[in-house]
């Protein structure tokens, strides 16, 4: 037990320059002696007598009033940890030293899911020193309005024994758990508890943003929305998309009895706007019992990809969605992705849809062995059968909130609308209607008529002047590699 303070004590004291290692080294060569006139370590209240095992003072004791211990504890982590020190041991030591017949446990893990899960596990749970809260230095987007715990000390009730959660300062993500209680084996139980609340997903869906994990559920509404006739593709692209990612969830006994392993990888490649988003949301609404994972961002951090794959192996059988591939893997986590996704680590039950906008940016080896990405479909701009399609299914839409003129011809307009935009994307098609009927309205006309046909046109007409000055739309329709072949699967 000595040793583990020394190791406390010198991991705090020693110089930036040492390593734990080192520290380690030096501490042997220092005496218990030496160790307890530390004045960092020392009692602060030299005239105090021996607490209560519940760390209080004892009634007799004028100088020292409840909680003392913990408050100098904490006030000692904070100095440390401006200092830029280690302030979890200053909470172990102090522990140590007032609670020494407890069980302490020590553990990293995400400052608010994890005060949140001690709060649904330990009953009467309560602040032994008043908690403070912040963003942090590495907060979630700004549409996080959650705050996060900075440091503090709690007590609660688990199975009629009594636990001790302290949180050493700080302002990451991530926090310093120290948790304590009466046996090694509740304090264990306790903190595999909290951590498994902490990291379950309340949500089918969760995204992945600035480097955590976010229930999403206003993604898991909108998914639930979108249905395969929603989307607008070439009869043979989308059949071929819908077997494959059906025969995966309901063929895993085939591909473990053919001796292959249970994962999939599919990417789709076009302009922006031809539907290739609506593929991964049909996809998760198609099988309404797996796990949609969606990776919005990575920064700059090698490490977060073997998180995100680590969640995804958790929730496997699930689909993990990479958004813009080309712009979330790239020289610097390379390597990292590429081991990820076919290295020694079982990807059981993964099947990963990944999209581009720029396939040309996107690395080459990520598309040269089938066991990365199997299939490589073109999601490419939409032929005059298709927008014909897709023009028709939105005027219908629309005339579900307005009123049909008895002269409107719905298959008339969406075959005008057709005919004047070649080179549109679905998202282009959806704009020039949706103005249309905008404009309409504020004009006080409610109804599909000629008028809406005309003001219709006159949008797409406008948005044609914005085409024509804009690069060509359909320069990312073919991807080839460096030698010119092509490369992967093709389903035009």
């Amino acid at each position: 037990m000595l040793s583990s303070v020394r190791q406390t004590l010198v991991f705090v004291n020693a110089p930036r320059r040492f390593s734990r290692r080192a520290a380690c080294a030096i501490v042997s060569l220092m005496t218990p002696k030496q160790i307890e006139s530390t004045p960092q370590f020392m009692n602060t209240n030299s005239s105090a007598t021996a607490p209560n095992q519940n760390g209080t003072a004892r009634s007799g004791d004028s100088h020292a009033a409840p909680q003392d211990w913990r408050k100098q504890a904490i006030d000692a982590a904070l100095t440390c940890r401006a200092d830029d020190g280690s302030p979890e041991y200053l909470l172990l030591q102090a522990v140590r030293q007032h609670l020494p017949d407890h069980a302490t446990h020590q553990v990293d893990e995400h400052r608010r899911k994890t005060l949140a899960a001690f709060e649904r596990l330990l009953t009467d749970f309560t602040p032994l020193i008043a908690p403070a809260f912040g963003r942090g230095n590495d907060a979630a987007d700004e549409s996080e309005e959650k705050a996060q715990p900075l440091y503090g000390w709690w007590t609660g009730r688990r199975g009629g024994q009594i636990f001790e959660v302290a949180l050493a300062p700080g302002a990451y993500r991530d926090g310093e758990w120290v948790v304590v209680g009466p046996r090694h084996e509740a304090v264990k139980e306790l903190i595999e508890a909290a951590i498994g609340d902490a990291r379950e997903a309340a949500c089918r869906c969760i995204r992945y943003s600035n480097g955590d994990w976010y229930d999403a559920p206003e993604m898991e509404a909108e998914v639930g929305r979108i249905a395969w006739e929603d989307i607008i593709l070439p009869r043979e692209t989308i059949t071929d998309i819908r077997r494959n990612i059906a025969a995966f969830f309901e063929q895993k006994e085939i591909f473990h009895r053919l001796g292959f392993a249970w994962r999939r990888g599919i990417l789709l490649v076009g302009p922006p706007g031809t539907g290739k988003t609506m593929v991964c949301k049909a996809a998760a609404s198609s099988f309404t019992d797996v796990p949609f994972l969606y990776v919005r961002d990575l920064n700059s951090d090698r490490d977060a990809l073997v998180e995100v794959f680590s969640r995804a192996r958790r929730l496997a059988p699930c689909i993990l969605a990479f958004e813009d591939i080309d712009g979330l893997v790239g020289k610097h986590n390379r390597s990292t992705f590429l081991n990820e996704l076919d290295g020694f680590k079982n990807n059981d039950g993964l099947l990963i849809i990944a999209s581009s906008n720029h396939p040309e940016q996107i690395d080459e080896a990520l598309l040269k062995r089938p066991s990365r990405f199997d299939r490589v479909y073109h999601i490419g701009l939409p032929g005059a059968d298709e927008r014909t399609a897709y023009a028709r299914k939105l005027l219908d839409k629309i005339a579900l909130q307005a009123t049909r003129a008895t002269s409107f011809d719905t298959d008339a307009l969406a075959a005008r609308v057709a005919a004047a935009t070649e080179g549109f994307t679905p998202a282009f098609l959806k704009e020039a209607l949706l103005s249309a009927l905008l404009q309409q309205a504020q004009e006080g006309h409610t109804d599909l008529d000629d008028a809406f046909s005309e003001a219709a046109m006159a949008q797409i007409e406008a948005l044609r002047k914005y085409l024509k000055k804009a690069k060509n739309p359909a320069a990312l329709a073919d991807l080839v590699g460096s030698s010119g072949s092509e490369i992967g699967f093709r389903a035009h």
